[in-house]
């Protein structure tokens, strides 16, 4: 994949450019920004393969951006090995441990390694990053290249606030793309856990965190929103504005779905 190619500018914002890449947050510094805070709210995984891990085991990271949970993983467990792709070139590679490889690749089409290649395969936020058919695809995908007895995490976002005014409401009806699961596709022992995240103080430091989050998440999401529909970018910045006030006058959270099963 040319990364030159591949790109276009959008409202100041870096977007992919390519028909078969779905992607349509941006892929530019405020990006990382806000997939670096997303990584420090969460733990590293739930899945019960930590002796697995300490004795080595190969693992692939899909859409893993700057790379921030695969080098943690690799410096945490160095006896396993860990493959981390991503569409933009934004990879970590200063210091990087040698039991790390990252590879530019789109997980929106069919993954270049073998069948049975891996042990873990992990994957966290792509609901906004591909579409329904390829999103069932890449769970397809996943399946393929685990190895029999291998283990599956997904975490992802449901687009709908809790406790939300008219304004997120309004965000709400623009953006709430996300699919279903489908996870009747022969995996095991599927385990399900939902998380209701606050947003703003009256959440404590997780809601401040979490809503430093939202403002570069929402903001991220009005590219995408003036591109799919008619909603002018000006009119989408002034509801966000107001959208903002309403996390601390509803006291408005989101719903995180983690799923993890084995094949």
């Amino acid at each position: 994949m040319n990364e030159e190619n591949t790109f276009e500018y959008k409202e100041g914002r870096k977007l992919a450019n390519q028909k078969d890449v779905a992607y349509i947050l941006p892929s530019d510094q405020l990006e990382v920004d806000r997939l670096e805070l997303n990584h420090s709210l969460w733990n590293l995984y739930k899945s019960p393969i930590h002796d697995k891990l300490m004795k080595g085991i190969r693992v692939l990271d899909i859409g893993c951006g700057p790379g921030w949970w695969t080098l943690e993983m690799a410096r945490l467990y160095p006896k396993s090995k860990f493959v981390g792709i991503d569409m933009a070139n934004v990879f970590i590679t200063k210091n990087m441990p040698s039991n790390v490889t990252f590879k530019i690749a789109n997980a929106g089409t069919r993954l270049e390694f073998e069948d049975q290649s891996f042990d873990f395969v992990f994957q966290r936020f792509l609901v906004m990053g591909l579409t329904t058919e390829q999103y069932l695809g890449s769970i397809h995908e996943m399946k393929r290249v685990l190895k029999e007895g291998g283990s599956i995490e997904i975490l992802e976002l449901i687009s709908d606030y809790q406790n939300r005014g008219p304004f997120l409401d309004k965000i709400c009806s623009w953006t709430n793309k996300i699919p279903n699961y489908l996870l009747n596709t022969g995996y095991n022992h599927i385990q399900i856990f939902n998380y209701n995240v606050p947003i703003g103080s009256w959440g404590g430091e997780l809601g401040k965190l979490h809503f430093d989050i939202q403002k570069l998440a929402l903001l991220a999401v009005g590219v995408m929103v003036t591109h799919l529909t008619l909603i002018k970018y000006e009119e989408y910045v002034h509801n966000l504005e107001e959208a903002f006030k309403e996390f601390e006058e509803y006291r408005v959270y989101t719903l995180y779905k983690l799923i993890y099963a084995t094949k």
